[in-house]
């Protein structure tokens, strides 16, 4: 049905990499990486905003995995097993979860308004 004054609008589809990306740190991680690598692979001929989003996507996915894990990594050089080192890995591992999951947040409503995500533009 369309409204009165209003054009149709064509779908980007800009949510689903996005809704994978949160997928992936939320319920299921290892298949909602494997599903957003097939999005960035298989998408040449999407919509410009759903290729950018999945880019965003694949590329917060990695840098995510790499700054726990290394951040993890030099507590337990410089540390060693001590209750230090895993009270900072927990704070360490929690805090940048939570600001991956909100960029996420941010990137979904971004998408769901057809807005490109906040990202550099140089890697999109």
């Amino acid at each position: 049905m369309q409204y009165s004054g209003g054009r149709e609008k064509v779908a980007s589809g800009a949510v689903i990499p996005v809704i994978w990306y949160l997928l992936n740190l939320l319920a299921i991680p290892v298949i909602g990486f494997a599903v957003l690598v097939w999005l960035y692979l298989h998408g040449e001929d999407d919509h410009i905003l759903r290729r950018a989003h999945a880019r965003a996507a694949l590329i917060m996915s990695v840098v995510g995995a790499v700054l726990i894990s290394s951040g993890v990594g030099v507590a337990w050089l410089a540390l060693g097993n001590t209750g230090h080192f895993w009270t900072f890995s927990l704070v360490w591992a929690i805090v940048l979860h939570t600001g991956f999951v909100l960029w996420g947040m941010v990137a979904l409503a971004q998408a769901m308004a057809d807005k490109k995500p906040l990202f550099p533009k140089r890697w999109l």
